[in-house]
């Protein structure tokens, strides 16, 4: 209580208390310290958290805090790691990929492998835009089907948006997001709505018919390329699995093939005795109006950066600063 003098009257005023926050009580903080073992299990993921509960601060009529462990995965400098798979690069003549390689191999528990290709294996180069080590994260691949509609498979959502590129973002984040899983969807230009659909694509892609100013849209065959994405492994050597550690991830193995520089004519004539007969072959016997080309190395970053003057873009066939003629008293250009 605070007594306060107003106008010649003197009033008693209450007013709280900054020590105990108008709570009638104070309580004295104090500090402990206390050692926590922090068991990471096998196959623990990047970004994996361990808690303690009810570790960390205690207030007054309040729950007490948890102590968070976040992991962080430190990069090795041999092997990346993707969820339960590793991926080793190395590299292989062309020997090796034709005729067989054996490769030693110091995994990171210390253990020697000796990995050898298969009896008659033949290591080709990886498939072109392919990238073992990308994001998860990635788009989907979605097909377009023109003047198709699915009108037996139930609608989960509508929209009155049209354009296909944002449908597609919509159900790979927001519906997502909702728990709401969805293969495809259809664009009708005649009601001017796109109907997503749930089911799985081979559901959808029995139930379609014919419809005009319809086009659906249905996420691609994950495994229709499944074949080209073929690398060379060796099974059970991954890492442990978090939920089960007698489970193990593979092994793969990015083979790069060094090719030799150059081969003599000989060598050239033998091996083409060994290998099959080539693809690609003149249709026509060669005859004295053939022109003839050898293949040469040249830089396509620099071709390009050559060339880029003569292939600017303009409306006239001088530039407005450019005079036809040459410096007074020089010779001048004839018109033929």
């Amino acid at each position: 209580m605070q007594v306060v003098q107003m106008g010649g009257f003197i009033q008693q005023v209450s007013t709280p208390c900054h020590a105990c926050e108008s709570t009638g009580k104070i309580f004295k903080r104090t500090q402990k310290k206390e050692v926590l073992e922090v068991h990471i299990p096998k196959g623990c993921p990047e970004g994996h958290k361990i808690v303690f509960s009810e570790k960390a601060d205690e207030l007054p009529g309040a729950d007490t805090g948890d102590v968070v462990f976040v992991i962080k995965q430190q990069e090795n400098k041999h092997f990346k790691r993707k969820g339960a798979d590793l991926y080793i690069e190395r590299t292989i003549s062309l020997t090796e990929a034709l005729c067989g390689f054996q490769l030693q191999v110091t995994h990171l528990d210390g253990r020697t492998l000796l990995i050898k290709s298969g009896v008659g294996d033949i290591v080709k180069p990886m498939q072109r835009g392919f990238d073992p080590l990308a994001s998860d994260n990635a788009a989907k691949v979605w097909e377009c089907i023109q003047g198709v509609d699915c009108p037996d498979i139930d609608t989960v959502a509508e929209s009155v948006m049209m354009d296909p590129e944002k449908l597609k973002h919509a159900c790979e984040t927001q519906l997502i997001r909702q728990g709401i899983d969805v293969s495809g969807f259809i664009v009708d230009q005649e009601s001017g709505r796109a109907y997503f659909k749930s089911g799985t694509r081979s559901e959808i892609l029995s139930a379609q018919q014919p419809k005009q100013h319809c086009t659906m849209y249905v996420v691609a065959d994950p495994n229709a390329e499944s074949s080209a994405r073929m690398m060379k492994a060796v099974k059970g050597e991954g890492m442990p699995t978090l939920k089960n550690p007698f489970v193990y991830g593979n092994l793969f193995i990015i083979l790069n093939i060094e090719f030799p520089q150059s081969l003599s004519s000989n060598v050239q004539e033998q091996l083409r005795e060994l290998l099959p007969p080539p693809l690609n072959a003149p249709a026509n016997a060669i005859n004295d109006g053939t022109e003839e080309h050898v293949l040469m190395d040249i830089d396509p970053v620099q071709s390009l950066s050559s060339n880029q003057a003569n292939m600017s873009v303009g409306g006239q066939a001088y530039d407005e600063d450019e005079e036809v003629g040459g410096a007074p008293g020089q010779p001048q250009c004839a018109q033929m």
